[in-house]
C-alpha cells in the first residue's frame, strides 16, 4: 500500500512539473511513409504528450497511433485528441496476438510488426525524451528504411556471442535466462541480437516478419519454460531479436541516444530514455521537460 501511495504522489509531482504542456499548441501531423506508435496509459498521458510533443517537433512529419486499454476513460482520450490532431488509437484487446502470449506488451511488438508490413514504424516511450534540437541519426533511418534501437554500449552480435555473454552475468532475469538459451535455438548461427531497449526503436518497412517473432515466442518458451517465459520482460528480448535481424539495422551511438540511470548525465546525450524510477531521480527528467514547454511556447508566440 505505501508503494502504491509513493508512486501515484511522485507522479503526481512530476505531471505538476511539466503541467505546462498542457499549455503548448497542438500538434497538427503532417503525412509521412512512418508512424509514431506508444502504449499509453491515463496516468501517463501528460509525459506521453511531452515526449510526443518533443519527438515529432524534430522529425516534423508522420502519422501517429496510441494504444490504448478498452476502458480508458474518456477525459485522456480527449485530451489526446486535442493536442495530437489526427491521433489515431488502437484498443489493446483488440490485438491479434496469435500464437503468442498475451500481456507484457507483447500486443505492442506484434502490432507494430503488422504495420511494418507496409510503413516504417517508430516505438517510442512515454519516458523518452529529446534533449538536443539534432536527432538526425534516427531520422536517417526513417529514410533509408533502416531498423534501428537505444542500446547504450552494447552493439550487435551473434546469437552465440549473446549467449556467452549472458552467461558471465549473474542473475536471475528473464531477459538474462532467455539470453543464456540462445545458442540453442534453431538456427542461431545465421542470427543476430543486440541487448536493445523497446523504449525507443525503428522497424524498417519489410524489415521482419512477424511469422518469424510467432517462431521465436514458441522457441523460446520451449527452452526456458512457459511459466517463465510469460513473464514480463521477454518482450524487450522479442523487439531486439526483431531489429537485430532486419536488413542493415544500425545501434543509434551512445551517449547521444542513452538511458538515464540516476547518475550524472552525459553533456552530449540527445535523447534520454528514463526507465523507471529513474524518471522522478533528481528533476532531470522534469527539468528537461519544462526546457522543452518553453521551447514549444516560442514557437507557437513567433508563428
Amino acid at each position: 500500500m505505501f508503494y502504491n501511495y509513493r508512486r501515484k504522489l511522485l507522479y503526481w509531482r512530476f505531471n505538476r512539473a511539466i503541467s505546462g504542456i498542457l499549455e503548448t499548441p497542438p500538434l497538427v501531423l503532417r503525412d509521412a511513409p512512418w508512424t509514431f506508435v506508444s502504449m499509453v496509459s491515463p496516468n501517463h498521458v501528460p509525459m506521453y504528450l511531452l515526449s510526443m510533443k518533443a519527438f515529432y517537433r524534430r522529425i516534423g512529419s508522420g502519422r501517429v497511433i496510441a494504444i490504448i486499454d478498452r476502458d480508458t476513460p474518456n477525459e485522456p482520450l480527449e485530451m489526446m485528441r486535442r493536442h495530437i490532431q489526427g491521433i489515431e488509437f488502437k484498443v489493446l484487446e483488440d490485438i491479434d496476438t496469435g500464437p503468442c502470449q498475451r500481456g507484457g506488451t507483447w500486443e505492442r511488438i506484434l502490432h507494430i510488426l503488422d504495420l511494418a508490413e507496409d510503413r516504417y514504424i517508430v516505438q517510442i516511450d512515454a519516458d523518452v525524451l529529446s534533449v538536443a534540437e539534432d536527432v538526425r541519426e534516427v531520422l536517417d533511418c526513417l529514410e533509408a528504411n533502416r531498423s534501428f534501437t537505444m542500446a547504450d554500449e552494447h552493439v550487435l552480435h551473434s546469437m552465440q556471442e549473446a549467449a556467452d555473454l549472458a552467461r558471465q552475468i549473474k542473475g536471475n532475469y528473464i531477459g538474462q535466462v532467455s539470453e543464456r538459451l540462445f545458442d540453442q535455438y534453431p538456427g542461431h548461427e545465421n542470427l543476430r541480437y543486440v541487448r536493445g531497449s523497446s523504449g525507443l526503436a525503428g522497424f524498417a518497412r519489410g524489415g521482419f516478419p512477424r511469422a518469424e517473432l510467432e517462431r521465436f515466442h514458441g522457441e523460446m518458451e520451449r527452452l526456458v519454460g512457459e511459466k517463465r517465459w510469460r513473464e514480463w520482460g521477454t518482450e524487450q528480448c522479442a523487439s531486439n531479436f526483431a531489429v537485430a535481424n532486419s536488413p542493415g539495422a544500425i545501434v543509434l551511438p551512445y551517449p547521444a541516444y542513452a538511458s538515464y540511470i540516476g547518475t550524472p548525465p552525459h553533456p552530449d546525450t540527445k535523447c534520454f530514455h528514463f526507465i523507471g524510477t529513474y524518471r522522478f531521480a533528481n528533476g532531470v527528467f522534469a527539468g528537461h521537460g519544462q526546457k522543452e514547454i518553453k521551447t514549444l511556447m516560442r514557437g507557437a508566440q513567433s508563428s
